[in-house]
């Protein structure tokens, strides 16, 4: 064939554990296959030096390495690929995430969310009418049941205050009847005043924060009145244990604990919570956001996405989380031996997310709430009203963003996070991206192999 090349999506990644062997992946088959580095030299001269037997080049063809297609024609189909997977998305994955309440006890110098509301006397919550209209609201959103995800976060401020206790019981107890269950993302302080509602069919799932051993925990989690939260807060993560939810503690993670990561996980294990299978814990990157006070920012040491990647991987601790599930992809993929799981989007924000919150506003994201720019509708007893403006802004996909358009890890990647591609711009996580993802494929494959 005299227009056979090799494709601008193929993905060599030198394997760690296999001297001269390479994993190749396709960027827009999902194809995945562990080649020599003799057969991998093969492949990149073939527009010079064609060796392979047609049998061989069909099924090269067929796993998408060699294409007959022109790097433009590529371009062009990855970006039909796009398209089609995100108006999927759109229809498949309808998403719901309550702003229980604006307030919160605690005073972290790193919260993102507006501090003056925060702070304020005004209590801005849900109340028990307002329950009813955004149930309602759901259904004209989604009427589908079967389109829609079955489980509601709760969110806030802080969702599982003690004074909101009435209406978050009201909360999953309509949910309930509606078929939901409920997630919580919480600082878990107040979280005894809320056991009846850890239940599988209830409240199944808290992330709950917790920012290093008690003297580091304590300087950064802060109650409004009652000072350190780090004792009461391990107390309530132990009730939540018994009562078989799932917990994930979440280590807000700067230049000044990142090393204390270690010692936390430590003293989970001597508390025996890492015997339970529903317990897990994982850091993440404290984000230097441009509203915080000059006090605040005086009080962290915020380090680079490179550097706090490069860190999690030497100590071997759990990044997971932080890949937006790429990881557990490329494993998965290779245990069950079937295609990658492409993507268009890099969360549902960019589809159906919907952040409903007490004052009738609808977000596409929790770390935009309170930002009315950002506001795509707003919804009341009569239905919804979208802003068509902001959800153009939102609801975009990799083949519509550059350079995502052209790039080989599009649709494995999703373009990342969309709030800070637009704060930051794109490049940002693509340098992240591009310098991590060698090393979670090698440790996809190191687990693979040891599992087989």
């Amino acid at each position: 064939m005299d227009n056979l090349r090799v494709s601008s999506y193929m993905i060599p990644v030198k394997l760690e554990q296999e001297e001269g062997m390479y994993m190749l992946i396709h960027g827009y088959t999902g194809a995945m296959d562990i080649v020599s580095e003799n057969l991998l030299n093969e492949i990149k001269s073939v527009e010079t030096k064609n060796s392979f037997a047609q049998p061989m080049i069909e099924q090269l063809l067929k796993r998408g390495y060699l294409t007959t297609k022109t790097q433009e024609e590529e371009y062009a189909y990855v970006a039909r690929i796009a398209k089609a997977l995100h108006q999927k998305s759109l229809i498949m994955n309808t998403s719901f995430t309550w702003i229980v309440s604006y307030n919160c006890n605690f005073r972290c110098p790193y919260c993102f969310e507006n501090r003056e509301t925060k702070n304020g006397k005004k209590k801005i919550a849900f109340t028990k009418e307002l329950v009813d209209i955004a149930y309602k609201a759901q259904d004209f959103i989604q009427p589908r049941k079967e389109l829609r995800k079955n489980s509601i976060t709760l969110y806030g401020g802080e969702p599982l205050l003690a004074e909101n206790k009435e209406v978050v019981n009201y909360i999953v107890e309509e949910g309930k009847k509606r078929g939901y269950t409920f997630e919580a993302i919480t600082n878990g302080y107040e979280l005894d005043q809320f056991l009846n509602l850890l239940t599988p069919d209830g409240i199944n799932r808290l992330q709950i924060t917790i920012d290093g051993p008690k003297e580091i925990h304590d300087q950064r989690r802060i109650h409004y009145r009652d000072g350190g939260t780090f004792d009461k807060i391990i107390e309530n993560l132990q009730l939540a244990l018994d009562r078989n939810v799932k917990v994930v503690v979440r280590m807000n993670t700067d230049a000044r604990n990142i090393e204390k990561f270690i010692e936390l996980k430590n003293f989970f294990d001597e508390k025996q919570f890492s015997k339970y299978p529903n317990f897990n814990i994982y850091s993440a990157r404290l984000r230097d956001y441009d509203h915080f006070t000059k006090t605040d920012h005086s009080k962290m040491t915020f380090i680079s996405p490179q550097s706090f990647t490069s860190h999690q991987m030497e100590l071997g601790i759990n990044t997971i989380r932080q890949d937006r599930g790429i990881y557990k992809n490329i494993y998965e993929a290779l245990v069950n031996k079937h295609a990658l799981s492409l993507t268009a989007i890099a969360c549902t924000a960019q589809s159906g997310g919907n952040v409903l919150d007490p004052l009738g506003n609808i977000y596409p994201c929790w770390e935009v709430i309170g930002m009315n720019h950002f506001i795509k509708g707003t919804y009341n007893e009569k239905g919804i009203i979208w802003n068509q403006e902001v959800l153009s802004k939102w609801h975009v996909n990799v083949g519509q963003k550059e350079p995502c358009n052209h790039c080989r890890y599009a649709l494995i990647c999703g373009g990342g996070c969309h709030y800070h591609n637009m704060i930051n711009g794109i490049e940002t996580q693509c340098g992240i991206f591009k310098s991590v993802f060698n090393k979670i494929v090698n440790k996809a494959y190191a687990k693979s192999i040891t599992n087989v």
